[in-house]
């Protein structure tokens, strides 16, 4: 039976590092918001591109992408093998996916760099399909979020809260350096990310108890 137990006061001791890594980001996106203007932040990246940094990137954001991680997420359920994890993990995947895209496209209609930022000719990398509408929130890294924080979540390990938390930044940071979205869009998947592990880490599997009488 699927019960959902929610959460106790040991949630923040327990998981502390890894929502120190992920508050430290938030932070930064938001003060850069704060004292800069509405996407200086992008034209500044613009401003100092470098080719090999957008080659990586080109890549490395795929890592936000449903189509890797689904597969990626098929292959922790075989070598985790605990039917918790495994429902922790889908969860996660639909709460995350349906917020995303609750906000995307019925929410919100923001517009992305490409658009509002045409007059200082953003520098864009080549061979990337540079999208136009629907930028808030980014859902490259909600998802990168979500599953990464359903990790940390279920080890509490140091180690692999910091690599986990870390690569998903790095997703956050590749969707701006590519001109697909605003800080303020990837701050927004990278607190949706966190909901819906933080919600999702609440489930558990528990047989079904057969009354012998």
């Amino acid at each position: 039976m699927l019960k959902w137990k929610g959460f106790d006061k040991r949630f923040l001791i327990e998981h502390k590092w890894v929502l120190v890594f992920w508050a430290s980001f938030i932070m930064f996106c938001i003060a850069s918001v704060i004292i800069t203007p509405y996407g200086n932040f992008n034209i500044w990246l613009s401003n100092h591109y470098q080719n090999n940094l957008g080659f990586l990137f080109k890549y490395y954001t795929n890592l936000g992408e449903e189509w890797l991680l689904v597969p990626i997420g098929v292959i922790l359920i075989f070598i985790i093998r605990s039917s918790n994890f495994t429902i922790r993990l889908a969860v996660t995947f639909i709460i995350n996916s349906l917020l995303t895209v609750f906000l995307k496209f019925v929410v919100f209609d923001y517009n992305r760099p490409k658009l509002v930022l045409h007059k200082f000719n953003l520098v864009f990398t080549e061979g990337v399909s540079v999208h136009e509408y629907h930028s808030f929130p980014s859902g490259h890294s909600s998802a990168a979020f979500a599953i990464a924080l359903t990790l940390a979540f279920w080890f509490k390990n140091k180690k692999v809260s910091l690599i986990v938390i870390l690569m998903a930044i790095g997703v956050g940071l590749s969707r701006v350096y590519l001109q697909q979205h605003f800080l303020e869009d990837v701050t927004g998947g990278a607190i949706i990310g966190l909901i819906s592990a933080w919600l999702a880490s609440g489930f558990n599997w528990e047989p079904k108890q057969i009354n012998s009488n």
